[in-house]
């Protein structure tokens, strides 16, 4: 009884967000998708990277079918900073007004909001454990 008992725990926990060789899972959640249509890049930063507009640790590429979107990241745990965009005509490129402005949606980890320049990868900072992490960022 004690083993058949042993077994149902096993299969009825829940599963663990870790990966194989010491990395997590990391969720993000685009929310505020204000046009069902074109390409999400979604850009993972490290410390000491040129947050928000220079190489990523990793990007990704998501279309558009939805008013939210979500994807996940098998990263190490550590700090880490997000910089999204939306390319609503789908030509790939972030399309900006006068002065760099953009025209087309995008977000930041912490849903930071730059008041006059792009933010600091401090102002975008989020930890994230050996348990895994769940981050929701809203364009704006």
């Amino acid at each position: 009884m004690l083993i058949l008992l042993s077994l149902l725990n096993l299969f009825l926990s829940p599963p663990t967000p870790s990966t194989p060789n010491g990395k997590t899972n990391l969720r993000v959640d685009i929310q505020n998708v204000r046009v069902v249509k074109g390409t999400v890049y979604i850009a993972l930063f490290t410390p000491g990277k040129d947050f928000p507009e220079g190489k990523p640790l990793e990007g990704k590429k998501l279309y558009v079918g939805s008013k939210s979107l979500h994807t996940t990241f098998s990263v190490e745990p550590g700090d880490y900073a997000i910089a999204v965009y939306h390319d609503e005509n789908d030509n790939g490129k972030m399309d900006t007004r006068m002065f760099g402005i953009p025209k087309e949606p995008y977000g930041f980890s912490n849903n930071f909001k730059p008041v006059m320049s792009a933010p600091k990868f401090s102002d975008c900072q989020f930890s994230v454990g050996d348990g895994g992490k769940s981050i929701s960022i809203k364009l704006i």
